[in-house]
């Protein structure tokens, strides 16, 4: 009997381990999710030609040098609605890591360790360092918390056996990222600093900071759910033409079990109907290859397309979705000029949603009076006393940002 009990315990034992170290859930990054590289606060650049697949953004600083850079996802400008969530969204996921419990002690020094899945913890402050190989080992969530800055050296990496992948892992670091020359890694990293990234260095995963700028030097970022695609997609894009069409364009250069495409359009990005498909295909092929599809009856004003891909397996890759803005009359203000007081109207695709700004052209915030909607337009006034000259009306839908200029009289 003592013996049957002692084996109850140890198995109980046993599983709890078990659980502690094998059975941590990964943090919800929200809509950072799909991004590749995002800044709360910082800027974002680039020298030479870096590729990155996945969203960048930032949300308070300029981005700068995607060209030559190449971007295959959406770049969300400073203070637009995606960039501003995902400024929450990253401080949260961030946070949500802090109290994870502590499975394993690891040293500053990661190269030569191999980490099972679980909470792993730094418990020094001393800098963190990766010199050749850090070696992650099983197919669960790894959490690896850092309280020190991180830098890797020229030509380290990580491996994964055993199941293990980059879409399962998360390093919080509290401090900057620096990854070494020709350096390999892999894994969400999730700072409190800037992180720089030296020539040619890769990352498999996504470059996530709370506060500091993130700095790119001919590098290449591709985000996990991007890494293992059966088709890497160059680019895709929606362009309206004559005779209210919308030309649907996109390229690959790598298609594996490839079944086909769906094109779909949207309102709002929730709700998407279909376009149209495309089946004949390059079932195999690491060549450039163009697709093409036209819409004959779009949605007027701003809309959305996105593509989705279908392997023979079944398996369907969700692309990011690009706007375009389509309508038989032009975005703007009328009349312009105005005299103080006087009505005038701004087109809109959607006046109950939009959100309207007025600035005097030093930037000052001004009030506007909002009168009314009809077809389409919204029906403002200024307020008090102003004087003549220019003024901007900025106009914020559907994740766009437009500027009018304005002349009082």
């Amino acid at each position: 009997m003592k013996q049957q009990l002692l084996l109850i315990l140890t198995s109980v034992t046993l599983t709890a381990f078990m659980n502690v170290s094998f059975g941590q859930t990964a943090p919800n990054l929200g809509t950072t999710s799909s991004f590749a590289l995002f800044t709360a606060t910082g800027a974002l650049g680039n020298t030479g030609a870096s590729m990155v697949a996945g969203d960048i953004g930032t949300n308070v600083g300029a981005i700068t040098g995607f060209t030559p850079g190449l971007v295959t996802g959406n770049i969300r400008a400073e203070a637009s609605a995606q960039s501003t969530q995902a400024a929450a969204d990253v401080i949260a996921a961030y946070n949500s890591l802090t109290p994870a419990t502590c499975g394993a002690v690891i040293a500053a020094e990661l190269g030569g360790q191999t980490l099972l899945p679980g909470v792993s913890c730094q418990n020094t402050a001393s800098p963190t360092s990766l010199n050749g190989t850090l070696t992650l080992s099983g197919s669960g969530v790894f959490i690896i918390k850092l309280s020190s800055a991180l830098t890797t050296a020229t030509n380290s990496n990580i491996v994964f056996t055993n199941g293990a992948s980059a879409s399962n892992v998360y390093f919080q670091v509290d401090g900057a990222v620096t990854l070494g020359t020709g350096s390999i890694f892999q894994g969400t990293i999730l700072a409190n600093g800037a992180i720089f990234f030296n020539t040619q260095a890769s990352l498999t995963g996504r470059a996530l900071s709370k506060a500091g700028a993130i700095t790119l030097n001919n590098n290449k970022v591709i985000t996990p759910a991007l890494a293992a695609l059966p088709v890497s997609l160059v680019s895709f894009t929606a362009k309206a033409q004559d005779r209210h069409t919308v030309n649907i364009a996109w390229t690959t250069s790598l298609e594996t079990n490839n079944k086909g495409f769906l094109v779909e359009r949207s309102k709002d990005l929730k709700g998407f109907e279909k376009v149209g498909e495309v089946s004949e295909v390059a079932l195999n092929s690491n060549a450039l290859t163009n697709y093409r599809l036209i819409d004959q009856t779009p949605y007027s004003g701003t809309s959305y397309y996105r593509l989705t891909q279908t392997d023979l397996n079944g398996r369907a890759t969700v692309y990011p979705a690009v706007s375009v803005i389509l309508r038989d009359e032009a975005y703007g203000v009328y009349p312009n000029p105005v005299t103080n007081g006087q009505r005038f109207a701004v087109r809109l695709d959607e006046p109950e949603s939009a959100v309207i700004n007025f600035y005097n052209v030093d930037g000052r915030s001004l009030p506007l009076q909002n009168t009314g909607a009809e077809s389409g337009n919204l029906t403002m006034k200024t307020v008090g006393k102003l004087a003549t000259g220019i003024y901007i009306i900025t106009v914020e839908e559907r994740g766009q940002t437009r500027k009018h200029r304005l002349l009082v009289e």
